[in-house]
């Protein structure tokens, strides 16, 4: 009983890390950041298929990619001289960071329900 639940739990992780990729996903296309997932494993500092491969082996895309993705971001929108390409940027980086906080709130979560087990 113990086990199905963990592996539920586990699933249940795998799921919303996956929920939060895609919409980071969807929503860096709609800004024009990126057109495609190849795009985001660049911008992750990882090789084009990083995306597809975390997604199809059921993980979500790790938080040292993420951060460094978002560090990118906000470098690019200090440096840029275009005030609407800066501001496009800017929220870009601001979606990476929720969604970093997204990940970190669910991971706590998960290790909170191990320990009342």
């Amino acid at each position: 009983m113990l086990l199905n639940t963990r592996m539920r739990n586990l699933n249940a992780l795998a799921e919303e890390n996956l929920r939060i990729d895609a919409e980071l996903l969807a929503s860096l296309k709609r800004l024009g950041v990126i057109t495609t997932q190849y795009d985001l494993s660049r911008l992750c500092g990882m090789n084009e298929s990083y995306y597809s491969s975390m997604r199809t082996k059921g993980y979500g895309m790790k938080l040292g990619s993420l951060v460094f993705l978002w560090s990118c971001l906000a470098q690019r929108a200090r440096e840029v001289s275009e005030p609407r390409v800066g501001a496009v940027l800017s929220h870009a980086a601001g979606l990476v960071q929720k969604a970093v906080d997204q990940k970190c709130r669910l991971r706590e979560h998960h290790i909170k329900e191990n320990r009342k087990r």
